[in-house]
Formats: C-alpha cells, sequence, structure tokens
C-alpha cells in the first residue's frame, strides 16, 4: 500500500499540487473569481505561448539534445511576423516568411550538432545571441502590428480563443505521436541511449533533424501568438526564457518520472501561467517574479534528477 501511495505522488504529485496552489491562492484572495471561466479562459491565453514554445524545446530535449536559442528566436520571430505583416498586409504570407526564417536556423543547428557533432548547448547558446542582435536591429523599425485583421488572430473564439483550443489539440496530437508511434518511440530511444538505437538500425540524425523542424514549427506559432496578442513585443524571449525551461523540467518530474514528457510539460507550463498570474494578483514586486521562477527550476531539476537516480538504483538492484 506505501509503495503504491508513493509510486501515485511520484506521477500525480505535481497536478495535486497544482491544485492546492489554486485553492490556497482562492482562500488568500477570496474576492477574486479565480476559478470563474473568464478567469480561466485569460489565464489559458496568457500560457498559449509558454506551452507551445515549452512542446518545441521537449521534442529537441526528449531526442537527447539541448538548446538555449529559443530565448532569441522568440523574440526575433516575434518582430520578424509584426515587420513582415506591416510590409504585406496579410496574415499568411508574414506566418510563412516567420516560419521559413525558423525552419532555416534550426536546421543550421541540427545540421550543427548531427553531421559536424557540435554541441548543442554551444550552438544554441551562439545562437541566442545572434537573434538578439538581429531582433534588435529589425525592432528599429517596427513597434507595432498596424492592420487589426492580423491581431484578430489571438482574440479569434469558439467559446476558447482559437489559439487555446490548438494548443490543446496540438498537445494530444504531440502526446499521441511520442508516445503511440514508432518515430516517437525512436527519438526517445535515440535520446536516452544514442548507442543502442545506432544498433537497433535507428537513424538518430533524421530522428533529431525532424524534433528540430517539429520546434521550429511550435516556436513559430508562439511567437506569432504572442505578437498578435500585444500587438509587437520587445525581448520577450528573455521573459519567457525560465518559464519555457522550468516547464520542461518540471513536467520531467511527474509522469514519466526523470523524463521530459509531453503530458508534463503541459502541466508545467499550466503551473507557471497560474504562479505568475497569481503573483501579479497579489501586487509581487517584479523583481521578485524571476527569482521564484529561478527557485522553481533548482527545485524541479532536483526532483527531476532525484527521480532518475532512484529509478537507475532500482534497476541495479
Amino acid at each position: 500500500m506505501k509503495n503504491s501511495r508513493n509510486k501515485i505522488m511520484q506521477k500525480y504529485g505535481m497536478p495535486l499540487g497544482l491544485l492546492m496552489l489554486v485553492l490556497l491562492v482562492q482562500v488568500l484572495q477570496p474576492g477574486v473569481p479565480l476559478l470563474s471561466f473568464n478567469n480561466i479562459r485569460n489565464i489559458l491565453m496568457q500560457t498559449v505561448s509558454i506551452s507551445l514554445a515549452a512542446l518545441g524545446l521537449s521534442y529537441i530535449m526528449i531526442g537527447g539534445e539541448g538548446d538555449m536559442s529559443f530565448s532569441g528566436m522568440f523574440s526575433m520571430l516575434s518582430v520578424v511576423f509584426a515587420m513582415c505583416a506591416n510590409r504585406t498586409n496579410h496574415f499568411g504570407t508574414a506566418f510563412i516568411i516567420t516560419l521559413t526564417v525558423a525552419l532555416l536556423v534550426n536546421i543550421m543547428i541540427a545540421l550543427l550538432v548531427t553531421r559536424l557533432h557540435f554541441s548543442s548547448f554551444i550552438v544554441s547558446i551562439a545562437v541566442m545571441f545572434m537573434a538578439n542582435g538581429i531582433e534588435k536591429a529589425l525592432h528599429q523599425q517596427t513597434t507595432l502590428i498596424q492592420n487589426p485583421g492580423i491581431t484578430a488572430f489571438s482574440t479569434i473564439s469558439f467559446g476558447l480563443p482559437l489559439v487555446v483550443l490548438l494548443m490543446f489539440v496540438i498537445y494530444i496530437v504531440s502526446y499521441v505521436v511520442i508516445n503511440k508511434t514508432r518515430f516517437g518511440f525512436h527519438l526517445r530511444v535515440v535520446g536516452e541511449n544514442g548507442d543502442a538505437g545506432i544498433e537497433a538500425g535507428m537513424d538518430g540524425r533524421k530522428l533529431k533533424l525532424t524534433a528540430y523542424v517539429i520546434a521550429a514549427c511550435l516556436l513559430t506559432l508562439a511567437a506569432v501568438t504572442e505578437s498578435t496578442r500585444v500587438g509587437a513585443i520587445y525581448e520577450q524571449g528573455k521573459n519567457y526564457m525560465l518559464p519555457i525551461f522550468v516547464a520542461c523540467y518540471l513536467g520531467s518530474s511527474m509522469f514519466v518520472s526523470g523524463r521530459v514528457n509531453i503530458a508534463g510539460t503541459f502541466v508545467g507550463a499550466l503551473f507557471m501561467g497560474l504562479a505568475d498570474t497569481f503573483m501579479k494578483m497579489m501586487n509581487v514586486e517584479s523583481y521578485l517574479i524571476p527569482i521564484v521562477q529561478g527557485g522553481i527550476l533548482i527545485l524541479s531539476v532536483g526532483l527531476a534528477s532525484y527521480k532518475s537516480r532512484e529509478q537507475i538504483q532500482q534497476v541495479k538492484v
């Protein structure tokens, strides 16, 4: 019975903690209709960009690589979209151009990592700084998206905003892809033990390249959503860097202990969105928010490492 309870807490402790957080804040802020439909709708809307970007990063991490470029790329892609939207006055054209930029960059990273065996961590950091520089140069020409028809993308609603519904669909599809398809199984094998994957005849290069392509598509959608939601942004990737990392690592401490997984990433992203919203509702000083986020990141990495170590010890026994 005790072992059964421990397993339940290992897998579902974080979702239960999320529920406890909601109830705690409701007690602390009884005058705020925290669980009202409108409030939940707003929280989900504010979480979309973090969730999609974290999902893209999860694909890369499941494939056994790391990535830091998303921080600079998020900001750069948002400004690229805003600039193209103002030039073309056409959402589809601006989206395709932005997606093309993201695909070219991520394919370049993937080729450097898989073909030339560069460190994914070092390459992605370099790309992050380069993207930050390009974003600053472009931002001098673009401040706001001028066409209200384009910004309407994030306001289209069918009960829930369209982008929120898209987020749910994408996560469900991703869960099926990673857990129920050959591609997902092979990507997980290559990420956990590349040598075993090679011996089994798996094409690790192709699998990782595909993961980077998927990540580029998700990051583009996240950047476009954020850009249309607020009109245009400046260095927003820096603000989302910690929440996105935390979502992935926090997610690895639940459901599949010690491993990045799709369901865990979603709950982790929702946790970070809720935590950020709650801190703002409670008028927490802005400088405390990244301190709290950093603390959660350390805690989540510690939980994931502890559970991974526990699994290894069980295997040895």
